[in-house]
C-alpha cells in the first residue's frame, strides 16, 4: 500500500500496525467499485440475522450498518427474539436466499441456545456466505477452493500485506482454534506458504510455541494472556482478541500491549488492529458477491 505512514509503538521500536488506517484505505477503494456497480443498477446489499438481546451483539450489528452506509452499500437488519422459532429463522434465510438483490447474509454470532446456529449455516447460500464461517466456504478454503474468506482472519492477511510484511517461510502460531478465527486464519497463513502451529487450551508448554514464532496471532480470548516473555524477539504480534474487563475502560487484547511491544518487530493495538480490518472485509466480500452474482 503506498505511503503508508509507519509508526513506532509507545516505549519500544517495534512497528505500530494501524489497522484503522489501512481499513479506511479499503473503504476508500470500495466506494469507487460501489459507484461503478450504482451505475449498472446494482445496489449491494448486506442483510443480517440478529438473534436475541446480546448488547454486543447489537452494538457490531449498528456499526457494521454504519460502515454499510459510509461505502454504499444497502443493509437490512431484522432482529428476532431469543423465544424465536428455529423455523422462522429458517424461513428468513431461505428469503433472503431466494432473493436477487441481496447479495450478502450475515447471522450475527452467537445465536442463543437451544436454537440451532450451525443448521442456520448450513442453510445459507454459499454465494451469500460473506461471513465466510459456512461449511462450505470453510471446505473451500481446505481445498484452495475460490470463496468468501473469513472476515477477520481475512483482515489480518490484508494487514500484513498493507504492511509488506512477509508470510511465506516464516513460522506462524496462531493461539486459539474457533472455527471463525483459529481454524481459517491457520488455512490461510498455510496457503501462503507459511509453517503453521495451532495452540489451545490443552497446548502442554505453550511458551515453547510461542517463543519459536516468527508471527504470532492471538486469539484465545482471554485478557493479556500473551506476555513479552512468551515472545521470540522481532516477532510480528497480532492481537485478535476482545475482552472486557471489569473496573478497566474499553476494550482489552488477549496481549499484554506494554510488556510485548518492546519484544516484537511489529505488534497490532486494541483497539484500532484487527477490529477494522474484520469489518472492511464485510464490506469487501459484499461488493465482491455483487459483482460475481449481481
Amino acid at each position: 500500500m503506498e505511503n503508508l505512514p509507519r509508526t513506532c509503538a509507545p516505549n519500544s521500536d517495534a512497528l505500530l500496525l494501524d489497522g484503522k488506517r489501512v481499513a479506511m484505505h479499503i473503504r476508500e477503494q470500495l466506494k469507487t467499485r460501489v459507484a461503478t456497480l450504482h451505475q449498472r443498477g446494482i445496489i449491494p446489499c448486506l442483510a443480517v440475522m440478529l438473534v436475541g438481546d446480546d448488547s454486543a451483539s447489537h452494538t457490531y450489528v449498528r456499526t457494521k450498518a454504519k460502515a454499510c452506509e459510509s461505502v454504499g452499500i444497502r443493509s437490512i437488519v431484522r432482529h428476532f427474539p431469543a423465544s424465536a422459532s428455529q423455523a422462522a429463522l429458517e424461513a428468513q434465510l431461505d428469503a433472503w436466499n431466494a432473493d436477487p438483490s441481496v447479495h450478502g447474509v450475515l447471522i450475527q454470532h452467537p445465536v442463543p441456545a437451544p436454537l440451532d446456529e450451525a443448521a442456520l449455516l448450513r442453510r445459507l447460500d454459499p454465494r451469500k456466505d460473506v461471513d465466510g464461517i459456512t461449511p462450505h466456504s470453510l471446505g473451500a478454503l481446505v481445498a484452495g477452493e475460490p470463496a468468501f474468506g473469513a472476515c477477520t482472519p481475512l483482515g489480518i492477511i490484508a494487514l500484513l500485506d498493507a504492511y509488506q510484511l512477509p508470510i511465506e517461510g516464516k513460522h506462524a502460531v496462531v493461539v486459539g482454534r474457533s472455527v471463525i478465527l483459529g481454524k481459517p486464519m491457520a488455512l490461510m497463513l498455510l496457503n501462503r506458504h507459511a509453517t503453521v502451529t495451532i495452540c489451545h487450551s490443552r497446548t502442554r508448554d505453550l511458551v515453547s510455541y510461542t517463543r519459536a514464532a516468527d508471527i504470532l496471532v492471538a486469539a484465545v480470548g482471554k485478557p493479556e494472556f500473551i506476555t513479552g516473555a512468551m515472545l521470540k524477539p522481532g516477532a510480528v504480534v497480532i492481537d485478535a482478541g476482545y475482552n472486557r474487563v471489569e473496573g478497566r475502560t474499553g476494550d482489552v487484547g488477549d496481549v499484554a500491549f506494554e510488556s510485548a511491544a518492546p519484544v516484537a518487530s511489529a505488534i497490532t493495538p486494541v483497539p484500532g488492529g484487527v477490529g477494522p480490518m474484520t469489518v472492511a472485509m464485510l464490506l469487501h466480500n459484499t461488493v465482491d458477491a455483487a459483482e460475481r452474482y449481481g
